[in-house]
């Protein structure tokens, strides 16, 4: 039986898999078990795998083959300490921990109760979309970048496009 919170999880990965969908013409799908078989405890089993497996296994959420180049990880939490943003937040640079990858452009999307959905990804990003001009962002630890994710991809599309291909 799936716990409330996996099960909300799933739900999240599969609206933001839709989402994309939607916005860059082709077909995202979640991770079959996704970070089951390579998150937390099982990260080294990511370093044995091979390259066509690690395609179907990095991230919460597979892109298109157009955007071979793209890793998505996806969190759904009840609450996220704002404020702790300031000093240190865990729960954050544990996210972002995920999310990274030196292969590959990666984005953490995460949705917290009652206060949105938002997108974090680096600097290389955000140089490329236009330094997020128009947007409120907040810079995290100097190399992340987060803004809500309401209009995010369909705003720099063209951009993600590229960077991912």
């Amino acid at each position: 039986m799936t716990s409330a919170s996996k099960a909300k999880g799933n739900g999240f990965e599969r609206t933001v898999a839709k989402h994309l969908s939607d916005v860059f013409d082709g077909n995202f799908a979640r991770v079959p078990t996704s970070g089951a078989m390579t998150g937390g405890i099982n990260a080294d089993v990511l370093e044995r795998l091979s390259d066509s497996q690690k395609l179907l296994l990095e991230g919460d959420i597979i892109p298109p083959d157009h955007l071979l180049n793209m890793k998505i990880e996806c969190k759904a939490h009840k609450n996220l300490s704002f404020s702790k943003i300031y000093t240190e937040n865990k729960q954050l640079d544990d996210w972002i921990t995920q999310a990274r990858s030196r292969q590959k452009i990666w984005f953490l999307i995460f949705k917290i109760n009652n206060q949105g959905t938002f997108v974090c990804f680096t600097r290389n990003v955000f140089k490329s979309c236009d330094q997020l001009v128009d947007r409120n962002y907040m810079v995290y630890k100097k190399y992340y970048y987060v803004t809500s994710m309401d209009g995010f991809f369909e705003k720099y599309k063209p951009v993600l496009l590229h960077l991912c291909k």
